[in-house]
């Protein structure tokens, strides 16, 4: 295993390998836009790229070294097999963070700057791999909090002409990403850390070597923001247009230095997108708000950015192999839209500039899926179902004056069969097909009472990542949300529940099944046929004991709270095997309910399939 062995000598080119200043590279051709039309493009995109690059790619997620107290320390960033002179963070952070977490002195942290290479940075690539599937804006980051510029800065020395990659590239990497991105017909965006710098003196966040007594003072902060933060505003906007400004570190609440920087956007002549995260002071959220990793569904507003890793780390860690599988990354993409919004993806580049296999694999998966689905994809709003349906998330669109809802679906079983539950349009105002599959030919049936049936389906799924109905609408949809019985049983599965925290999902190859924490709540809503008796059952699979509470919460008449709280038990092979264990009875009323689901675990958490409630 190569280990990153901090710097024995002095490395002579940092902070004063600039022998000329190097005249700002000319801004790419770019349509100054309305304030709408601006926003437009953004809201049909709902898919973009995120790329996490600096110097930090070097490390690997590895530091052996000296600390900034003199200690030598081996440091492996969300490592799972540390060794006994190894420190794990404490936070999780990713290994974008390694210089704080590990606390390594500026000086030595600056040595790394001669392997970032980028020999295997390939912008045109890299816009392919994004373009083909299907994002269409790609947003680098300019400068992250170790405070490396990946372009020529007028302001600092600690930027790429210190590196083997500015010899390669000009001195700018920004430039020719930014080139291939517009080419390609795509948007561009740049990420910049604006008040958290772990190199500057007087950063308004503490840097690793802060001053005794915690924070800079105003007067230093000031001069800080002065000399760096503006003046590189206007670099970045001055010389590549960004279509996007998306801020990082959003935590200082000092007003001035807020107006400052949006005073600088606001003032180029054109109409820049701005991120939620420039500060806390009133008046600026921003163009969106921007969910990390994970959104709550009571909570999100519509037009949000989810910005959510490939794995688990930002920047590119070799101790990382916490890779998302397809399904997931595209179930949540969908997910996200259904809600109205956008799904920011990040990839880690190594030191060379090339992708990670298993990043490739993600974005080349969706590609294949986007050739017959991207219809299902850009250009939706928000989806008329506040909740979830069974087998996947829907998106909803107007394509040629016709509503289209689009039903995907992540798993196929034998049933023949699928049940749309609360679309109660009639059967004549809607045809169904598979935008995999145009040459089959399902039945569609209005049930009274239940919503639609779709029968005489493809024997196989028409896509093996997802295979999507397009439901098209005559008139508009007709809705009364809520599961419903079928011959005397409800299922509710996995994939239909509303999220209110983080969550997982894996087991794409057989049946999805969630990886459900103690603590996070579910929902669902459902319809009870009348008054009675049911059982319930839930098909799990937990290493340990604990307690489900399903909490039925009437919403139709008068409002009534009916609780069950039933046992789970241990499964054979904890969580390799699954089995139908029973929850217990209660008696409910006949109405509309909202059912929450929540569970305790001695363990943390289970997996769960799906519940079953039974008429008696």
């Amino acid at each position: 295993m190569r280990k990153m062995l901090y710097p024995l000598l002095v490395i002579l080119c940092m902070f004063s390998c600039k022998d000329d200043q190097i005249a700002p590279h000319p801004p790419s051709s770019q349509e100054t836009s309305s304030a709408e039309g601006n926003s437009q493009w953004w809201q049909e995109a709902r898919f973009g790229l995120f790329i996490h690059y600096g110097v930090y790619s070097v490390l690997e997620g590895e530091y052996i070294g000296p600390d900034i107290y003199g200690n030598n320390i081996h440091f492996e960033t969300l490592s799972s097999n540390n060794t006994p002179d190894a420190t794990k963070t404490g936070n999780g952070a990713g290994a974008e963070w390694i210089m704080k977490e590990a606390l390594i002195p500026k000086e030595t942290y600056k040595g790394f700057a001669t392997e970032f290479m980028a020999n295997n940075f390939d912008p045109q690539y890299i816009v392919s791999l994004a373009k083909n599937a299907g994002m269409r804006y790609v947003i680098l980051t300019s400068k992250h909090h170790e405070g490396f510029c990946l372009w020529n800065s007028n302001t600092t020395d600690w930027d790429i002409t210190c590196t083997p990659a500015g010899t390669k590239w000009n001195n700018d990497l920004i430039a020719p990403l930014a080139k291939a991105t517009r080419d390609a017909g795509l948007k561009f965006g740049i990420y910049f850390s604006q008040f958290r710098d772990w190199m500057y003196d007087g950063a308004p966040e503490t840097i690793p070597e802060m001053v005794e007594g915690g924070a800079y003072t105003l007067e230093q902060q000031e001069a800080f923001m002065e000399n760096y933060t503006y003046p590189m505003i206007e670099e970045l906007v001055g010389r590549y247009k960004p279509d996007i400004f998306w801020w990082d570190g959003p935590y200082n609440g000092n007003a001035e230095f807020a107006r400052r920087c949006n005073e600088i956007i606001q003032s180029q002549g054109y109409n820049i997108l701005q991120n939620d995260r420039l500060s806390p002071q009133i008046g600026y959220n921003g163009d969106f708000e921007t969910p990390e990793q994970s959104l709550n569904e009571e909570l999100v507003k519509e037009n949000s950015e989810l910005c959510m890793t490939i794995n688990g780390t930002w920047g590119y860690s070799k101790f990382d192999n916490s890779w998302k599988e397809s399904n997931f990354v595209l179930y949540t993409l969908l997910r996200v839209q259904k809600l109205g919004s956008n799904l920011l993806l990040n990839i880690g580049p190594k030191a060379d500039g090339s992708i990670p296999a298993e990043s490739v694999k993600v974005l080349e998966d969706l590609a294949d899926w986007m050739i017959a689905n991207d219809v299902s994809v850009h250009g939706t709003i928000k989806s008329p179902f506040s909740y979830n349906l069974p087998y996947g998330p829907t998106t909803y669109r107007i394509l040629n004056g016709r509503p289209h809802l689009y039903y995907h679906m992540f798993y196929w079983d034998d049933k023949g069969e699928i049940w749309i539950p609360g679309v109660m349009n009639p059967a004549d105002e809607i045809t169904v097909s598979f935008l995999s599959a145009p040459g089959a030919r399902p039945k569609v049936e209005s049930i009274n009472g239940i919503g639609l049936r779709i029968s005489d389906l493809p024997q196989s799924a028409p896509h093996e990542l997802c295979s999507t109905l397009d439901i098209a609408f005559s008139s508009s949809p007709v809705l009364d949300e809520g599961f419903r019985f079928i011959n005397g049983t409800l299922y509710l599965d996995a994939l239909a529940a509303k999220f209110t925290g983080n969550y997982f999902i894996n087991d794409w190859e057989n049946r999805p099944a969630l990886y459900w924490y103690g603590g996070r709540a579910i929902k669902y809503k459902v319809v009870i046929p009348k008054n009675g008796e049911y059982a319930i059952s839930s098909e799990l699979a937990a290493f340990f004991n604990g307690t489900i509470t399903f909490r039925f919460v009437k919403v139709s008449g008068d409002t009534k709270t009916f609780t069950l709280t039933g046992n789970n038990k241990v499964t054979p092979s904890g969580h390799a095997n699954f089995e139908w264990q029973d929850m217990g009875k209660l008696y409910l009323e006949k109405g509309t309910y909202e059912l929450t689901i929540e569970s305790k675990q001695q363990d943390s958490w289970l997996k769960l399939r799906q519940f079953r409630l039974l008429a008696l």
